[in-house]
């Protein structure tokens, strides 16, 4: 008994990890950035992001150098531009750290379905990452973006997609796995948020760009409207952020209002913040007529205020919120106008008729891109200002 017990004992010391290796020894991808090719008339060109773990020791003594290097190769497929970056890439790489995937504009125009087979297929891969568009650059030039509170370029375009979808609510991280599945359905197109940079032209020496006031940085840009897995219209500003509160993924925004309806905005306005909302999508078929129905609830607060008016009020409350009603409806219906436009069904209203009207479904799936188009638009708004803030109403100017 006491030689088994020994020889237990003994295989559990002699037990190690047959996979392990030192930090030193691979290269952590984190982001992959996606173009078109320069150099090769197909295929594609792939900026993988590597770790440099030198910089980020505490242990060494030369702590020069930046934590990040980008390797760019160009392939036929994602996979051969990964094998074939061993060739300039002096570690094993590893790709189980990948954080994101920037597609560039110009590629995503092309088309992105056969990009992202291997992020399901591969046994290290990850499907839950977030897809973003290159807007105005290539991915490559973002990738290679530095700014001073954020070095990581990963770390920053996520950071600030959370912020903006958090504080005004265009930005929306769409999870790799989301991706496709929405292009591997029926009846659901997608929509990407946009990265940029704020100026027109990247310098070559981007430790400049650390020691500047105004540094060039990332900045989220849009919407990408995708019809199938193409590219095919940009939406900007209160209409991106509409866009998402459509499907009920802005958690806050603005809407600055005129004080008084049917005039424009001037120095005379008051700002509601919009604190979360609940839309209802359906899709209905009357007399042979398709209807899409947006049914939209919007609770809000004043934050901010021009007008002289009495707030303690509720019939100026009243006022303000039919205002805001007729504000939001105008912003969803211009929204259809692009969506129709180029039958882009980015708020999955085919999937919601493929449900509640299977049978109608069978029968013109294959047309659907062009019935969204000429579909009939039923939109009813409810907004709720319970809110005035820290106090009721403004100063008076003596």
């Amino acid at each position: 008994m006491k030689n088994i017990t020994f020889m237990i004992l003994l295989c559990l010391l002699l037990t190690s990890c047959s996979n392990y290796k030192e930090l030193n020894e691979i290269g952590l991808i984190t982001s992959l950035g996606i173009d078109i090719p320069k150099n090769q008339e197909s295929g594609i060109r792939v900026t993988h992001q590597v770790i440099n773990p030198s910089p980020l020791s505490n242990n060494t003594g030369n702590t020069s150098g930046l934590s990040l290097v980008n390797y760019t190769v160009e392939g036929d497929s994602l996979i051969d531009t990964y094998r074939k970056s061993s060739a300039i890439i002096p570690r094993e790489s590893v790709v189980s750290h990948l954080s994101l995937v920037v597609i560039s504009e110009e590629q995503a125009k092309k088309g992105i379905a056969t990009l992202l087979d291997a992020f399901e297929r591969g046994k290290q891969a990850r499907s839950n990452i977030p897809v973003f568009i290159a807007r105005g650059s290539t991915a490559e030039e973002l990738l290679a973006l530095i700014e001073p509170i954020e070095s990581n370029p990963a770390k920053s375009i996520i950071s600030t997609s959370e912020n903006n979808k958090k504080m005004y609510g265009v930005a929306e991280l769409v999870p790799m796995y989301e991706v496709i599945a929405s292009l591997s359905s029926e009846g659901r197109d997608i929509m990407l948020t946009g990265i940029s940079h704020t100026k027109k032209e990247i310098v070559d020496n981007q430790t400049e760009n650390l020691e500047k006031i105004d540094p060039t940085v990332m900045q989220v840009d849009g919407i990408a409207l995708f019809k199938k897995d193409r590219l095919v219209q940009w939406l900007d500003g209160p209409l991106a952020r509409t866009a998402q509160l459509i499907l009920s993924e802005a958690k806050s925004s603005t809407f600055p209002l005129p004080c008084e309806a049917n005039t424009e905005k001037n120095n005379k306005q008051i700002t509601l913040i919009t604190r979360g909302n609940k839309t209802k999508l359906s899709t209905e078929v009357k007399n042979g007529e398709i209807i899409l129905q947006v049914n939209m609830l919007l609770r809000s607060e004043i934050s901010e205020t021009t007008c002289n008016l009495n707030l303690k009020d509720s019939k100026t409350l009243e006022k303000f919120e039919n205002i805001f009603v007729k504000e939001v409806t105008s912003q969803i219906k211009q929204v259809f106008e692009v969506t129709q436009k180029h039958g882009a069904d980015v708020f999955g209203f085919g999937e919601k008729l493929s449900k509640s009207n299977p049978t109608y479904w069978k029968e013109h799936k294959n047309n659907w891109n062009q019935l969204f188009s000429n579909a009939a638009l039923s939109i009813n708004v409810k907004a709720n200002i319970d809110n005035t803030g820290m106090r009721v109403n403004s100063y008076e100017l003596k």
